[in-house]
């Protein structure tokens, strides 16, 4: 992909999306804006969807209606075998589970509440979470646009850590306003900027073993989201730590077996 459609992507994507998170902190800030444009950014507010557009709009650019439809049609990659698919679901409650898991056994409470009294609420929310609570409104844009180019310069490792810092720099605005929507944006930035870069590792790596597939980056997103939803840890300093621990333990892990390609082995 030339270089011009790598800045078409991240110009639409941040612009799209800056463009509509701006109301709400422009609003707390004290700023007079419009009661419409007010209610625009409350509840499904468009300014997740900025890199899935930024995407169509790439796609379209490079090959018009067959260049949308190529990548669509990604998302109906599922045969990826049953190891990787343990893989995209176990890894993040694995990880967070364990580490909230180790930090309650210090005394630290990190579980999840009345969720667990519910258990038929957890497949509900993981179905939302996939189609509205990130996985659907990003990956065909970080991993589906931006990592293949970003992997041809720069290797896997290399794109890994670029996606990873670009994923957390889209998110600033949300640092910016009141948002209760997720655990991170009420702690310092860099716990955001050094978690993204690091399971960015992991995600470039099951994208790579898995053929590409949209649907494996999918999963392993919704997971991601669920599991911190489960297993509120960031809500403990300690049980964080040993999260950090865990996430890095999985990169060197993966590194270790793949080296820092990442498992990539050109075009499917």
């Amino acid at each position: 992909m030339p270089t011009r459609h790598i800045a078409l992507f991240l110009l639409v994507t941040f612009g799209w999306s800056w463009g509509f998170w701006s109301i709400p902190m422009l609003d707390h800030r004290g700023v007079h804006l419009s009661d419409t444009l007010i209610r625009l950014t409350r509840g499904g507010t468009p300014a997740a969807w900025g890199p899935l557009v930024g995407a169509l709009v790439v796609a379209s650019v490079r090959g018009g209606f067959s260049g949308v439809w190529s990548l669509a049609r990604r998302a109906g990659r599922l045969r990826i075998g049953w190891r990787w698919y343990a893989v995209v679901f176990l890894t993040f409650p694995v990880l967070v589970g364990g580490s909230a898991v180790i930090a309650s056994l210090a005394g630290v409470p990190a579980f999840g509440g009345e969720v667990w009294t519910q258990p038929i609420a957890i497949p509900v929310a993981f179905f939302y979470i996939l189609l509205l609570g990130g996985p659907l409104q990003e990956e065909f844009g970080w991993r589906g646009t931006l990592l293949d180019p970003l992997q041809d310069r720069l290797g896997g490792l290399g794109a890994s850590l670029a996606v990873g810092a670009v994923w957390s720099l889209w998110h600033v605005p949300l640092f910016l306003f009141p948002n209760d929507a997720a655990p991170y944006y009420g702690k310092p930035f860099w716990g955001l900027l050094v978690t993204l870069m690091s399971i960015s590792v992991l995600f470039t790596w099951v994208w790579n073993r898995t053929g590409r597939s949209i649907t494996a980056v999918l999963v392993l997103h919704a997971m991601f989201n669920l599991s911190h939803w489960l297993f509120p840890a960031l809500e403990s300093d300690l049980a964080g730590l040993i999260l950090f621990g865990a996430q890095f333990l999985a990169v060197g892990l993966v590194i270790a077996r793949d080296g820092v390609s990442l498992g990539r082995r050109g075009e499917p």
